[in-house]
């Protein structure tokens, strides 16, 4: 599985955040996880290598993107669109980036989105009803041409049959 991670750190901000994985890691190595900063693999999708071919060369898999932290994090708005133009760039790999934040979607779009690029696939999480009844609906009013919803961490059945 590929992973890049341009920035790490997050800010917690529903249930489904209680129990995360990246503060229960950063504790163990005495990080404070709500410092959100940009890592040195930034930009890992663009780096070449001595022969000046991407490093990061396409699978059969996608990239999966900032699980470390949230693609659409407020204090990440200063790079996002540099990871943008990033992904722009690297048409022959699949980006997938999944988020709790689908309200801050807009939030340094490219000009040149439309209705979605065709390597990226935006996953919102849905942990609760309450969490589903508040993102799924916003999810499939945004122009994104691959979308989905990932019911995790599963806190309680969710509906979707309104949708």
């Amino acid at each position: 599985m590929t992973i890049w991670n341009p920035w790490h750190g997050c800010i917690k901000i529903s249930p489904g955040c209680n129990h995360c994985y990246v503060y229960s890691k950063d504790a163990e190595f005495g990080k404070d996880t709500t410092k959100v900063r940009k890592t040195s693999k930034f930009d890992l999708p663009i780096q070449k290598n001595r022969k000046k071919e991407y490093k990061l060369m396409p699978e059969e898999e996608p990239v999966y993107t900032c699980m470390t932290s949230d693609f659409f994090i407020k204090d990440a708005d200063e790079w996002r669109k540099e990871a943008w133009a990033m992904i722009r760039e690297r048409q022959d790999l699949h980006f997938v980036i999944i988020t709790k934040r689908i309200h801050r979607f807009r939030v340094s779009l490219p000009e040149d989105w439309g209705d979605g690029y065709e390597n990226v696939t935006i996953m919102c999480t849905a942990e609760n009803q309450s969490r589903a009844d508040d993102r799924i609906g916003e999810l499939l009013k945004l122009p994104i041409r691959h979308k989905a919803v990932i019911h995790e961490p599963m806190l309680e059945q969710i509906s979707i049959e309104k949708y």
